[in-house]
């Protein structure tokens, strides 16, 4: 609206302008009477009032052609603006008719996308439906699997305890048998005793052996057979009998518990000993008991047992037999295991201990009696001992009477 307002504000001033000029000229060359080209002053004058309206229209036309973007366009560039207008005329009308073509297919899809979305709500309906019967479902078979663990596991603690049951009728069937014959064997060991002969006496030492640390129960139950059977060998052995599948040796059932049991729960190695629980008479069963200690290093070879100043002359035997007791004990109480019937624990030849009784018989005054292990000694035992005499100086004995 601005740009119309401006252009006639200019056009009134221009026609304005150039019509004053026009009148002013058209009356002068009419006061003057000029000729143009030898027209009357008339015709010229008619002529300069013609030209001055052109150029009023053609100086309005300039002035709004420079001063207007819009009247060059309406001018020079009328038919350009044309073929554009018709060209985007023709751009909207395709563009209008996608757009058209874009809605309808925009609603098919709308419609399509509100069935889908009907479908879809149907089948999560569906879904949900299934999913509770689903959870429903899992319920029940949860509860059906809990009823039957249950009553699974009620079946086998029931049957377990038929099982152990039934094995503890056939180890009471068993352990009365046992009982039975050794009551046989021990009614008719007590006729063979008045008659038979003592091959073992009370607490006399059977058989021994060393077990390893670390067995299970199984193999601590294989150990533990395993010497009862090679005592059962040596006392048929000793007997006489060749029948080597004969059993002469009966250890209590608790006693071969007790003993396994240790095997199993010991760090160190265990010593076992079987051991005559009573005289055993030929002929008769052996009854026996295994006892058990642990296996541990006490000597090494060449190391001092015990020592002491004992007194030369006539008395040596009893003195010496006094030391080696001492030996005995100082033994016993380092973890020597003991002869379990005479209560000893080591060994010396004969002839090494009754020549040291002669030395000490022929010496005079204070002797140093020394007892070495010869040889590394476990727990198990024995101890072979080996005798060292010394004649004691009289700086010696000056010492010792200080």
């Amino acid at each position: 609206m601005l740009v119309g307002l401006k252009i006639l504000f200019i056009i009134a001033i221009m026609g304005g302008l150039i019509a004053y000029m026009g009148d002013k000229l058209g009356t002068k060359v009419g006061k003057k009477r000029m000729s143009l080209f030898g027209l009357r002053p008339k015709h010229t004058s008619i002529i300069v009032t013609i030209v001055t309206g052109l150029l009023v229209a053609a100086a309005t036309v300039g002035v709004l052609t420079f001063t207007s973007q819009s009247v060059r366009t309406a001018l020079f560039g009328m038919d350009q603006l044309r073929a554009d207008m018709a060209k985007l005329t023709s751009e909207v009308e395709a563009k209008n008719k996608e757009l058209l073509e874009g809605q309808q297919l925009l609603d098919a899809n709308k419609q399509e996308l509100a069935e889908r979305l009907e479908e879809i709500a149907t089948i999560q309906q569906e879904v949900e439906l299934s999913r509770q019967e689903l959870e429903a479902a899992r319920a029940d078979l949860s509860a059906t699997e809990a009823e039957l663990a249950a009553m699974e596991a009620s079946y086998n603690e029931a049957a377990q305890k038929l099982k152990d049951l039934e094995a503890t009728r056939k180890t009471m069937e068993n352990h009365i048998a046992e009982l039975q014959e050794t009551q046989e064997q021990l009614q008719n060991g007590i006729i063979q005793l008045r008659e038979g002969t003592i091959l073992f006496q009370v607490d006399q030492l059977l058989a021994q052996a060393v077990v390893r640390n670390g067995l299970s129960e199984e193999e601590a139950t294989e150990a533990v057979n395993n010497i009862i059977n090679d005592t059962n060998r040596l006392v048929l052995r000793r007997i006489g009998v060749t029948d080597v599948d004969r059993s002469v040796i009966y250890v209590d059932r608790q006693n071969t518990e007790v003993t396994i049991q240790k095997i199993v729960e010991s760090k160190d190695p265990m010593v076992l000993q079987v051991v005559a629980a009573g005289n055993i008479i030929a002929g008769e069963p052996a009854i026996a008991t295994i006892q058990v200690y642990p296996q541990q290093f006490v000597y090494k070879s060449g190391e001092l047992i015990h020592s002491a100043v004992i007194d030369g002359g006539f008395n040596a035997q009893g003195t010496m037999l006094n030391f080696l007791k001492q030996v005995n004990e100082q033994a016993k109480a380092k973890g020597i295991v003991p002869d379990s019937l005479t209560g000893d624990i080591g060994t010396i030849p004969g002839d090494e201990l009754f020549s040291a009784m002669r030395r000490v018989a022929n010496m005079q005054g204070k002797v140093h009696v020394e007892a070495y292990a010869e040889g590394d000694t476990y727990s198990s035992g024995p101890v072979h001992i080996k005798l060292r005499i010394t004649q004691m100086t009289a700086l010696h004995n000056a010492i010792l009477n200080r």
